[in-house]
């Protein structure tokens, strides 16, 4: 950030004190004599002011000039580290060098959390891969969604007209297979909460119509449709149990509500607060199945609003277990199939299946996870008595009252306020304001604007936190020292130069005798040159605080590279060129025959036009020879002869060179560089490698033959021709 120039009032060197003009008003009256002498004094006097005025302005102005000169030193100061640290900002955005939400103080910037790294085993992985292809099957067999159920009434001709909603339980049950005959099957019972639903609504009738959004809907996640205890699930049904308080018929034959024509004992009087007593009511438990799967797996319960009746489960007598008998509803008297919705309570609800919950309070679904546990009899379990369900009722609950268990088994009730507008946005959090004051010289020289963000001036990195912003800018712009004051409007950061900084190259000597441009063309990985850091110390991090920030740093905490020495550049000893990364391995004093000189030699040997191919591949091996051996005297010629021989001599071969060997070896002759000798033991050492390799030639040839003639007289026997 470079800073802006602050305007500088230059003082008004043009205005002259007003002394001569009185002297000249004294001097032009006539009437009196002494006036002359007067004028002369005033006349001296305005000479010697004026040459003070001017002494004066020669002051200011030199004060002026050195004002500005030192406000330009001041901007070319900061300047040179801002450009600098501007170039690296474009660089780091082109190739980073690292992230910035890997470091300690910038945890904040991670969009993925790392806790699950603390509580993670080896035998986690199977647990996670297990749930993984459970789920997976899952949705091949069950539904990937969320069942939502939404009560819109009860319906009872006999309920207590005192009571505007009553109690619906829902339940679970997955019904388990039997691994024995002469047991029951095992039945596993999940609460998935209790939920209050108006009774008798006045705007419902007998008649099916969708449900109104008068309770608090009930979600089952479809992972409560799988088997986790070690049972293969048969079925899953749903069980809905409702509470509701009923009439009460007096011993002299009449009903709470009706006029008493007798001497008879008058019925018990209401309560105060309008509430039915308990000896005047009573309370009847209803209840009913619905199969939400077969046990093919089959979706029994689809998208629709549904009636359903329910039967009085106090009254009901369980048969015996290998007895089947008739039961008959409504005093025994014989009814249609749909006259029963008209003499049987009825609930009202709506079922839909979707993506997500469309339950507003979560605990319902999962409470049920520390009360699964096997019962005989699923519909008598967890039945409160008349007189707990009316201890229970005198808490005035809300229409939209949501009775769950929590993990522990205790019973919450949650009220659901649908008025509360959960669309409306809270509160923006106070934004922090920071003021940056640049010091030159121990003097304020210029003060920024105050920015409402975190982001740093110089290379526009937001730190979201105040703490991760001075911890940054005195880490990774360490050419400037950074003091935090506290502000009344937010926080101040005092900017100076770092006097003390050490501007020497630490990085990657490579990069400075590489092309310009070198870190924006990397493709890929490049070797960096080895150094071995050791860790002496590591001491405990400190806790964030902000008085960190408030003392200059010391000496120890200036940064500083670690090891000296380990960043220089290193040349070969023959070309003088500098040695790349991976080459540091190799010893540059054994480097005779570098890559780069070998393939020359071979370009200028293919650009001869007065030899031969096999000339031409001749030469190239014996040049490569001499130049790789660093053979240079005359003398060591006969033994680069026979050195040649037993490295190449396969080559010479195989390539068909014998002749143009030959013919070198006469040539060498001719130039006295070897004897006959050396002639004679050179082409016998050939002649005999050529008669090794023209016999194990032979001896393949033979032995492949022979596997032919086998496998074809074993294909012969085994497959005659017809």
């Amino acid at each position: 950030m470079k800073p802006r120039k602050r305007d500088k009032e230059k003082p008004n060197v043009g205005e002259k004190p007003g002394i001569g003009s009185q002297q000249h008003h004294i001097s032009s009256n006539p009437h009196h004599h002494h006036v002359q002498s007067g004028h002369a004094i005033s006349h001296n006097s305005t000479h010697h002011n004026t040459t003070n005025h001017n002494s004066n302005t020669n002051q200011q102005d030199s004060q002026y000039e050195t004002i500005k000169a030192d406000h330009e030193l001041f901007l070319q100061a900061f300047e040179k580290p801002t450009q600098i640290y501007r170039y690296l900002r474009a660089r780091n955005i082109v190739s980073p060098i690292f992230l910035h939400r890997n470091l300690h103080y910038m945890k904040h910037r991670r969009s993925i959390s790392s806790n699950k790294r603390k509580d993670f085993h080896l035998s986690s992985i199977l647990v996670k891969v297990d749930a993984k292809l459970r789920k997976l099957a899952l949705k091949e067999r069950y539904k990937s969604e969320f069942m939502n159920i939404e009560f819109s009434g009860f319906f009872d001709k006999q309920a207590s007209s005192d009571v505007e909603t009553v109690e619906v339980e829902v339940l679970l049950l997955k019904i388990c297979h039997k691994k024995r005959k002469d047991v029951t099957s095992p039945v596993k019972q999940t609460k998935l909460g209790k939920v209050e639903v108006p009774l008798n609504p006045h705007n419902l009738d007998s008649s099916i119509q969708p449900a109104a959004n008068n309770s608090e809907p009930i979600s089952i996640s479809h992972e409560q449709f799988h088997h986790n205890n070690g049972h293969a699930v048969k079925s899953y049904v749903l069980v809905l149990r409702v509470r509701c308080p009923v009439k009460r018929y007096l011993s002299n034959g009449l009903c709470n509500g009706d006029i008493l024509d007798g001497p008879d004992e008058p019925p018990h009087k209401r309560r105060k607060n309008g509430k039915m007593s308990p000896f005047e009511e009573d309370v009847v438990l209803y209840g009913s199945e619905l199969a939400i799967y077969d046990k093919h797996k089959r979706c029994q319960m689809t998208d629709g609003d549904y009636e359903l009746s329910l039967q009085d489960l106090g009254s009901k007598i369980s048969p015996k277990k290998n007895a089947a008998n008739w039961e008959t509803i409504v005093d025994g008297k014989a009814i249609g199939p749909f006259e029963v919705f008209s003499k049987c309570p009825t609930l009202k609800f709506s079922l839909n299946w979707t993506q997500h919950s469309n339950s507003n309070n979560n605990s319902c679904n999962t409470c049920a996870n520390s009360q699964n546990r096997l019962v005989k009899d699923p519909c008598l379990e967890n039945t409160l008595t008349p007189h707990e369900f009316h201890n229970n009722y005198n808490h005035h609950y809300h229409p939209n009252h949501v009775i769950h268990y929590d993990d522990s088994g205790i019973k919450r009730d949650t009220v659901v306020n649908k008025a509360k507008d959960t669309s409306q946005p809270s509160t923006p959090k106070k934004k922090v304001r920071i003021y940056y004051q640049f010091y030159y010289n121990n003097n304020t020289r210029q003060q920024t604007e105050a920015r409402d963000d975190l982001h740093c001036p110089w290379c526009s990195l937001n730190c979201m936190q105040l703490y991760s912003l001075l911890k940054h800018l005195r880490l990774s712009h360490a050419r400037f020292n950074f003091m935090y004051v506290l502000h009344p409007k937010g926080a101040r950061i005092d900017v100076t130069i770092n006097e003390r900084y050490d501007g020497s190259y630490v990085g990657n000597p490579q990069d400075l005798h590489s092309h310009i441009g070198y870190a924006f063309s990397r493709n890929g990985p490049v070797r960096r040159t080895p150094v071995t850091h050791v860790i002496v110390y590591r001491p405990k991090r400190p806790d964030p605080l902000l008085s960190e920030f408030m003392e200059p740093e010391t000496d120890n905490q200036i940064n500083r590279q670690f090891i000296q020495g380990h960043n220089r550049l290193y040349y070969h000893t023959v070309t003088c060129q500098p040695i790349r990364p991976q080459e540091i391995d190799i010893d540059s004093e054994d480097e005779n025959d570098p890559e780069w000189l070998r393939q020359k030699t071979i370009n200028m040997i293919d650009e001869f036009t007065d030899v031969n191919e096999g000339e031409k591949e001749l030469m190239k091996l014996w040049n490569l020879h001499i130049m790789k051996n660093n053979y240079i005297a005359d003398c060591q010629i006969p033994t680069a002869c026979m050195t040649f021989m037993e490295e190449h001599g396969e080559a010479i071969i195989r390539k068909n060179l014998t002749r143009n060997f030959m013919l070198h070896m006469v040539n060498l002759f001719d130039f006295s560089l070897i004897g006959p000798e050396v002639v004679q033991r050179t082409m016998s050492v050939l002649e005999n490698l050529k008669e090794e390799l023209e016999s194990l030639l032979h001896t393949v040839a033979h032995l492949s033959l022979t596997v032919h003639m086998a496998r074809f007289f074993h294909r012969a026997f085994i497959c005659p021709a017809f």
